[in-house]
């Protein structure tokens, strides 16, 4: 049998778009309807669960995640935040160093991106004129008669870098150091590949389950009508995990929960961070580059394919729950190690009662 070329597995269409095979109250499937419009209009998604509480019982995972395009921030500049369940600070210092910490001062609980100044490295509140520095510790408070700072006159600050063009923050629930990095990925700075096309879209959904499609491979054939992309390798070390397949042409490196890079030799790179906004919605950022040599609409089509293929599984991924005991077939076990996986970058989490039931 001949391996399916990994570009047509990703171009080619279901029959039915959305419009077609969607009304008010149905979507039908099996695949389901391809319609790139729906990444980025929510408002044409179909939500039927209404159940109450969280459909995940996950907390914010740990790890780093994209907090903004690079170009999107100039020095002295400030952007309000709202993900890991928090509402955040982004700024950039008059030296070029990005800084994410957490919005509300500690003194009298001001949002510090609300009319808060960037004064050299350090970030002043607009009520009362603190100063916060990198650290997030205050190092000035303009109109105390003493010298003396309180010690918890201090605004949590998120360890934060610039890398792939990209701002990441490292979240961690503990205040825990990083325990694995965000990798350089040199296709981004290579004058032989495009200039990035960088994809934005929110999905209600969590790390963990958007992650699990990687190793759900029968869903390939129900969702997207299309074959699994045959596997030669698959190698797990710690928060690192790689897949190879396709006769090496089709190279996934995962990072961390939510951080992945993925190579389809000549035809295009694209890294992949999948920002908790809160436990139960994402903020996904998808990073394109293609060789030059495939004309300058390759990067565009690459990425217009992915989305594409994306669009079938959020009419899925916005109504699902969260099955800590599923039936699940033998040929399906790669599920189960996912969430074994996942489940280092949690903290407070007791997964306790999540057993699988197999089929016999």
């Amino acid at each position: 049998m001949t391996s399916p070329d990994v570009t047509d597995l990703l171009k080619a269409p279901p029959p039915r778009t959305a419009r077609e095979a969607a009304t008010a109250e149905t979507l039908v499937g099996l695949p389901m309807p391809r319609d790139p419009e729906l990444v980025t209009d929510a408002s044409r998604r179909l939500k039927v669960t209404r159940q109450r509480g969280r459909r995940f019982p996950f907390p914010v995972p740990n790890g780093w995640f994209i907090v903004a395009q690079a170009d999107d921030l100039a020095p002295g500049e400030t952007r309000a935040l709202y993900l890991f369940a928090k509402d955040l600070v982004l700024y950039r210092t008059a030296s070029g160093e990005p800084r994410v910490v957490d919005a509300h001062c500690p003194h009298l609980g001001a949002h510090l991106g609300v009319g808060g100044k960037v004064e050299g490295e350090c970030l002043r509140c607009p009520f009362h004129g603190w100063s916060f520095g990198p650290d997030g510790q205050c190092v000035d408070i303009p109109y105390s008669d003493s010298d003396h700072i309180p010690s918890k006159a201090h605004a949590r600050s998120y360890p934060t870098i610039e890398r792939n063009k990209m701002i990441w923050a490292w979240h961690h629930a503990e205040e825990a150091e990083p325990f694995y990095d965000v990798p350089e990925v040199e296709e981004f700075s290579d004058p032989e590949w495009t200039d990035i096309d960088c994809r934005e879209f929110e999905i209600a959904i969590a790390c963990q389950e958007m992650a699990e499609n990687n190793v759900d491979f029968a869903h390939f054939r129900y969702v997207h009508g299309t074959d699994a992309i045959p596997e030669d390798e698959f190698f797990v070390d710690g928060t690192y995990k790689r897949t190879i397949g396709n006769d090496g042409n089709f190279v996934r490196e995962g990072y961390g929960l939510g951080l992945g890079v993925l190579r389809i030799k000549g035809w295009v790179t694209f890294l992949s961070s999948t920002t908790p906004i809160d436990e139960e919605n994402v903020l996904v950022r998808w990073v394109f580059t293609a060789p030059k040599a495939n004309g300058e609409q390759s990067v565009k089509e690459a990425a217009d394919a992915f989305c594409g293929g994306v669009s079938q599984d959020i009419p899925i991924w916005e109504n699902k729950i969260y099955r800590p005991r599923p039936v699940l077939t033998k040929s399906e076990k790669d599920i189960l190690e996912h969430r074994r996986w996942s489940r280092q970058f949690y903290s407070g989490y007791d997964p306790a009662g999540e057993a699988e039931v197999m089929e016999d």
